[in-house]
């Protein structure tokens, strides 16, 4: 019998998140999110990897879109690279308010676009265990339930008392 592991993050009556990783889980996190902070700190506007980071908003207007970049970018990446201080400095936390959430959920999701454009996935893509992306693969499947929880134990916070 399978055994479901328990969530990552799960919303506790008094208004705080309670953060259910393993210490692995917690080291590969933080492995992470310095990875994703050295990637978003070199900002090479050019990089392909970024590309999902910072979609063209006039993609049949390359003046007006780069206008658009000019305004929006810095403030992305500045948003951005905050997250990765609060994940950071909360890796080690038992407990997070819906900030700090709403903060790990932007890493969480950065994390699955850069990865998701490395390995050029569609939707059309079907796991393959024997893939030398196997791995990889794993992991985008993992940081996407992350997110999933994450936006999960995030409800009651967003959608108030009803």
């Amino acid at each position: 019998m399978l055994r479901r592991r328990p969530y990552a993050f799960r919303a506790r009556p008094d208004g705080s998140v309670e953060i259910r990783l393993g210490d692995d889980e917690r080291e590969l996190m933080l492995d992470l999110a310095g990875q994703f902070r050295s990637l978003l700190a070199a900002d090479s506007r050019d990089d392909p990897d970024l590309r999902r980071l910072y979609p063209a908003a006039y993609p049949d207007d390359a003046e007006r879109d780069a206008d658009y970049a000019g305004l929006v970018h810095d403030d992305l990446l500045r948003g951005r690279l905050e997250a990765v201080d609060v994940v950071e400095a909360t890796i080690g936390e038992t407990h997070i308010d819906g900030k700090q959430l709403a903060n790990w959920m932007t890493v969480v999701n950065g994390l699955r676009l850069v990865l998701g454009t490395r390995l050029d996935i569609s939707e059309e893509d079907r796991f393959d265990p024997d893939a030398d992306d196997a791995a990889l693969r794993s992991l985008l499947g993992w940081l996407g339930l992350l997110l999933d929880e994450a936006v999960t134990a995030a409800e009651p916070t967003l959608l108030g008392d009803r």
